[in-house]
């Protein structure tokens, strides 16, 4: 237990002030690590070790295991075990066809609804993505093309999206980041890049859906990111 609970301090830290419910951010503190994979797929976790870790009773704990269950992190034996959910190919793939849906649509909604000034950040966004798109630099592209989706979604004018999304960001996110996805090279990019620019600044929103759709078949993961507005 010991070496356990070394392991689980390294990995686990709730923050010193917060106003969130205790429940909230040990869902945080462990979504967090499944996504960037400090708690591997198939990984077991214990509510009584962590509650000890953390220094809190086993509640929240079983609050925030509950929720993941749900949301598909994590899966429950009975009196077995609670562990980290493999994430296969065609997990994958089936995620980032619904977070293409999902953002895609954001995109149709926010084209035609945001005002000028917000369709002027959002053209810039898209403007950082296309740069970071012609010097390739994949880390900026990603970083760059995730801000891009998270804006759309917020500006979309739909608050259920944004809830749904919320709740399901944790596992969009560690889905897509379990698979590799080819991104393609800059001439590749740069053709739907332009298209769906234009249809932006000329409100075509339609054709700027088209062309994001277009676009996250080249990029992947890369073009729908965070698919949530955290």
């Amino acid at each position: 237990m010991g070496e356990e609970h070394v392991q689980l301090e390294q990995i686990l830290r709730l923050p010193t002030s917060s106003q969130q419910s205790l429940g909230d951010l040990v869902h945080e503190a462990l979504s967090a690590a499944i996504i960037d994979g400090r708690l591997a797929p198939g990984e077991r976790i214990n509510d009584k070790a962590i509650a000890e870790t953390l220094g809190i009773s086993r509640t929240p704990v079983r609050e925030a295991i509950q929720r993941l269950t749900l949301a598909g992190l994590l899966e429950v034996s009975a009196s077995r075990y609670t562990r980290v959910t493999e994430v296969t190919e065609a997990m994958a793939a089936s995620t980032l066809e619904y977070a293409v849906l999902q953002a895609g649509n954001a995109l149709q909604l926010a084209v035609g609804r945001m005002s000028d000034s917000e369709l002027e950040d959002a053209i810039a966004l898209l403007d950082r993505v296309t740069e970071a798109s012609e010097e390739d630099a994949v880390e900026e592209l990603l970083q760059s093309s995730r801000e891009f989706v998270v804006f759309i979604i917020r500006h979309a004018g739909s608050p259920d999206l944004v809830r749904v999304l919320r709740n399901e960001n944790a596992v969009l996110e560690r889905n897509l980041r379990q698979s590799p996805f080819d991104l393609g090279t800059p001439d590749q990019r740069r053709g739907p890049y332009r298209r769906m620019r234009m249809a932006m600044v000329t409100r075509d929103a339609d054709a700027a859906e088209h062309w994001f759709r277009v676009q996250c078949r080249l990029l992947g993961a890369a073009g729908v990111g965070v698919a949530a507005a955290a």
